[in-house]
């Protein structure tokens, strides 16, 4: 599969019953990053703006640098969302408020 390496701002959002009894996430993390109805995940490393940590049921912009396959790049426009993950465990979402630059 063929991939482009992009980066955006986007929002990041943990959900706090899914992180229950953590402390949420540094800034540099790379989860796994699932666009719904895929059966496949793509690689990003999120350095949030602002903050640190990224606390449970918070929000916080972040610049994101993903390597995703050509064919998803379409996708990735303004507002579009998809889910971040732990295994197979959905913890939080991902929303693109920048268009992307390769």
């Amino acid at each position: 599969m063929e991939t482009v390496d992009i980066e955006c701002e986007v929002e990041v959002s943990l959900i706090e019953l899914a992180m229950k009894n953590r402390w949420g996430y540094r800034t540099g993390i790379s989860p796994n990053h699932w666009i719904p109805g895929r059966d496949y995940a793509f690689i990003g490393k999120l350095n949030f703006i602002g903050v640190e940590i990224l606390e449970p049921g918070s929000t916080c912009r972040a610049i994101g640098g993903f390597v995703l396959p050509k064919q998803d790049l379409p996708l990735i426009k303004k507002g579009f969302t998809w889910h971040i993950c732990e295994a197979y465990t959905i913890v939080g979402y991902v929303k693109v408020v920048s268009e992307p630059r390769t």
